[in-house]
């Protein structure tokens, strides 16, 4: 099922949500135009799901990735290289 993008004003709304929740305006943009809520990003479980986000840097995943609350979570070193599919 693919996910519907937000309309322009929608996106706008959600920029100010996050923003609001002190996240950058990058990484505010990267999830406000996935249409991504608070409720959706808890299912984002480890940071190369983040980083599969349009737009979204290994920086902006980073600084995601500490805003979200979850103690338990393991964090590990990324290589770009183990971000590209495998043939």
């Amino acid at each position: 099922m693919d996910k519907q993008i937000p309309d322009s004003y929608s996106v706008i709304e959600l920029v100010n949500h996050w923003k609001r929740r002190d996240l950058s305006t990058r990484a505010s943009y990267v999830l406000a135009k996935a249409g991504i809520s608070e409720t959706e990003l808890a299912s984002y479980a480890n940071i190369e799901a983040l980083i599969s986000i349009r737009n979204c840097g290994s920086q902006t995943a980073e600084e995601i990735w500490d805003f979200m609350p979850n103690p338990q979570r393991e964090v590990k070193e990324i290589k770009f290289e183990d971000l590209i599919p495998k043939k």
